[in-house]
């Protein structure tokens, strides 16, 4: 299959920030082949394209990477405004979850995929800990491979979770793990992957963290835990270990290189060292940290030693959208108010967390940029809006302007999966209709 994206902006994002302001991308199977503006190439390619995209001018750029969601809080909207982390676990998320049933999981997966892909987010790790059955898992991967979405589910789990319904034995989380990871891992072209990590630093046993990391490198798989959210969560490992989060996961082995910690918000300077020197990542989620209140996270000094930072949406129950290009203009006026500091952070750092380094945090090279040999994951943005025009400078533009809404065509492994605003793969209208009748059910049954 052979696709040329025609009169185009493209914005590569590439080593140089190379722009074509009048260019194309031609596309063979799954892979970018060429981009440029050559005017004898584009001839050629105009022949011998089986489909022509002309993208009237818009800008094509890299798909997003959302590094850190809860797929199945789509259904969780608005119920658990207004609380503190661990009341919006406690008394919402943990009961209602608890309550939804195997296709509910699907549904709710599939709702937020083709969520991600409409809003610019090509690409998305979604951290999964709710098996009430054995199904729910699969019914991620499920959703993952209908909406057409470049997807990573990280099992995660827990073995003493203050939250009966959510726990599991070791046993039960390390079969499982295997099972889903013989079935999905891998799929489609290595389109779907499996990740696995404890839910957060107080509800595992010792024994659990070091077999399942231990299983991680075995099989040669990322880790990605809940890690530092809030004061309280720092509190609990103090209070049950006698060490902060980040300190007590090094003492077991678990920050390495393919190590993720979501939120990350209050690690001191100690624990910043060890992330560093381990090579670990961060996941920062500004939306979320702000929507419950968690803290701000120490971005700007991660940056500045060398840590590695993706960006996420976290789940719908606390953002309440996976809107990533929502998070990017977020992320960039949270630092800078924190720090006072308009020169914090500029747009193309910005852009970075949610490529390359969303690229890092999904284990790839060869996405989060348009060249030669990377994968055909794009989107073609309508810029050309009264809320964006006039343009100066694009990446500002993409940073500070746009918005999920101007996203109008999304191509995932060079198949083009959003067109002209509408999923091609799912039957939106039918999706809806279902998901908003299955989340009242459920809400009646959460409040009956």
């Amino acid at each position: 299959m052979k696709q040329l994206i025609d009169n185009t902006w493209v914005l590569t994002f590439d080593e140089n920030w190379k722009e074509y302001k009048n260019g194309y991308i031609y596309i063979v199977d799954d892979l970018i082949c060429d981009v440029g503006d050559d005017e004898e190439k584009r001839k050629k390619y105009l022949q011998v394209s089986d489909t022509i995209h002309n993208a009237n001018g818009r800008w094509t750029m890299p798909g997003l990477i959302n590094g850190h969601t809860h797929l199945f809080q789509t259904f969780m909207r608005g119920l658990a405004d207004d609380k503190p982390l661990m009341r919006w676990l406690q008394e919402v998320t943990f009961p209602f979850c608890s309550l939804a049933e195997e296709e509910d999981h699907y549904l709710a997966a599939l709702l937020g995929c083709v969520e991600n892909l409409q809003n610019g987010a090509t690409s998305v790790i979604d951290q999964h800990y709710v098996h009430t059955s054995p199904k729910n898992s699969e019914n991620v991967f499920r959703a993952m491979e209908k909406s057409g979405i470049r997807g990573c589910n990280c099992r995660t789990f827990s073995n003493n979770s203050p939250y009966k319904p959510l726990s599991e034995s070791k046993e039960a989380i390390l079969y499982e793990s295997e099972r889903i990871r013989q079935e999905w891992h891998g799929k489609d072209n290595g389109r779907l992957k499996l990740m696995i990590g404890p839910v957060n630093p107080w509800s595992c046993s010792i024994d659990l963290f070091r077999e399942s990391f231990a299983y991680a490198e075995e099989h040669d798989l990322l880790f990605q835990i809940h890690t530092a959210e809030t004061q309280s969560v720092v509190k609990a490992t103090m209070d049950k270990y006698g060490k902060r989060n980040v300190e007590f996961l090094d003492e077991l082995g678990l920050i390495s290189t393919r190590t993720q910690l979501a939120h990350a918000v209050w690690l001191d300077q100690k624990e910043i060292e060890i992330v560093k020197s381990r090579g670990a990542m961060v996941v920062h989620n500004p939306v979320c940290n702000m929507f419950l209140g968690s803290g701000i996270a120490p971005i700007p000094e991660y940056l500045e030693v060398g840590v590695p930072v993706a960006l996420g949406t976290d789940g719908a129950g606390s953002n309440n959208s996976n809107d990533m290009l929502e998070v990017l203009k977020t992320t960039a006026l949270l630092h800078k108010l924190n720090k006072m500091d308009p020169t914090i952070l500029y747009p193309k750092d910005i852009i970075r967390m949610a490529t390359l380094r969303g690229a890092k945090a999904l284990g790839r090279n060869d996405i989060g940029m348009i060249k030669p040999g990377y994968k055909a994951d794009l989107l073609i943005v309508d810029w050309k809006k009264t809320h964006i025009q006039p343009v100066h400078e694009a990446n500002s533009a993409i940073v500070y302007n746009a918005n999920g809404n101007d996203v109008d065509s999304v191509w995932v492994d060079g198949k083009l999966v959003v067109k002209e605003k509408r999923s091609t793969y799912v039957d939106e209208e039918a999706l809806l209709e279902i998901c908003q009748e299955r989340a009242e059910y459920l809400y009646k049954k959460l409040t009956n």
